[in-house]
């Protein structure tokens, strides 16, 4: 992401804050995975991730292509692929 959209962000692989910068982002993706105890599970942190994979899977042959990936991180719905 370029620094217009989210303010400062990431310079040479350091976080450098700012108001909708990544430690907004990172308050923001803890809270999505928290159950409210402040702290994340290892069970808490896979659940997450489990959700983002089916919604990456656009064809739910329980594999992601890289198309699948490219579509679902630049919000457009995934071509299914053919199944081999």
């Amino acid at each position: 992401m370029g620094r217009g959209m989210m303010g400062r962000g990431m310079m040479d692989g350091r976080m450098t804050g700012g108001t909708m910068g990544p430690p907004m982002m990172f308050r923001m993706i803890f809270a999505l995975m928290d159950d409210g105890d402040g702290q994340i599970s290892l069970q808490e942190f896979q659940a997450a991730h489990e959700r983002i994979f089916k919604a990456m899977d656009s064809n739910k042959d329980g594999q992601v292509t890289q198309e699948e990936m490219q579509a679902f991180m630049h919000g457009r719905p995934g071509r299914p692929a053919s199944p081999q």
